[in-house]
């Protein structure tokens, strides 16, 4: 659907419970969103009862109920994540937190470079500082969400965040915050599902596995990240071969999803420089 339906049926549904949305004190962008639309909304005039400026998340999936209980739970375990405002199936407005998403925020600075030492040191400790934030805030997140399944074999799963991109996640750097968002398609698993797509985002974001022959720069944010991770929970098992996999499982859906002119990626070449022992 494109953004001036999307913006008159909002107007329609919305118009009783938020009197203030109208045409003429509204101005909408579409933020990058997934299954959903993702609407960044800013009115002339503030509502009575909202922020001047909202995200609203329309949604085509059934996934609003679980992300509506995943963002209480981690709000009541203090994890920094957008508040909840209102919501009116399919509408969810939530607060718009400061920042930058940090897929920009870390690739902006690399452009024109292939190893962090090319960086100016601020920008190269700015980088490296966000990367341990996002590597402490899914620690974090595991490790407060812990949860068991009983098979034959008992496994340890935590609760994942599921197509885990560095997109979705805001980064303040003046107060140095890290927000997590969208958790649509969350689920229980292992905990280094989350840490293999992070490692994708990284190798399959501009500069990387698709613009440069050797992003070394991102394989070594991908260690940075890694080691931060398990010194935050070093009780968590840390199995190379699971890692590896599920990041050629990852950057060859990323070569399908985007229709890149890619065969599939092997194992040898692309994960070779990723630090084995945690």
């Amino acid at each position: 659907m494109d953004l001036q339906k999307i913006r008159s049926r909002m107007i329609r549904d919305l118009k009783e419970q938020i009197p203030e949305i109208h045409d003429d004190n509204i101005k909408i962008t579409e933020l990058p969103g997934k299954k959903n639309s993702v609407i960044n909304v800013v009115f002339d005039k503030k509502p009575s009862k909202l922020p001047k400026e909202v995200v609203i998340k329309i949604f085509r999936t059934n996934n609003v109920v679980p992300e509506i209980n995943i963002l209480n739970r981690l709000k009541n375990q203090n994890f920094h994540v957008p508040s909840i405002l209102f919501f009116q199936n399919p509408y969810l407005i939530l607060e718009k937190v400061k920042g930058t998403n940090l897929c920009d925020f870390i690739n902006e600075k690399l452009k024109g470079t292939q190893q962090l030492d090319d960086l100016d040191p601020e920008l190269k400790r700015q980088i490296i500082q966000s990367i341990e934030r996002l590597a402490e805030y899914l620690a974090q997140v595991h490790e407060k969400n812990f949860v068991r399944k009983r098979y034959k074999v008992k496994k340890k799963y935590v609760l994942c965040k599921g197509d885990t991109r560095l997109k979705d996640f805001i980064y303040d750097s003046v107060n140095d915050i890290l927000y997590g968002v969208d958790f649509e398609d969350a689920y229980e698993g292992n905990h280094m599902d989350d840490l293999a797509w992070i490692c994708t985002s990284l190798l399959d974001t501009d500069p990387g596995l698709f613009e440069l022959e050797e992003p070394k720069h991102k394989i070594d944010l991908i260690n940075i990240f890694l080691k931060k991770y398990y010194r935050c929970n070093p009780k968590f098992p840390f199995d190379f071969n699971y890692l590896a996999e599920r990041i050629i499982e990852n950057v060859n859906i990323v070569i399908e999803r985007r229709n890149l002119p890619y065969g599939v990626v092997s194992k040898d070449k692309l994960i070779k420089d990723i630090s084995k022992e945690i």
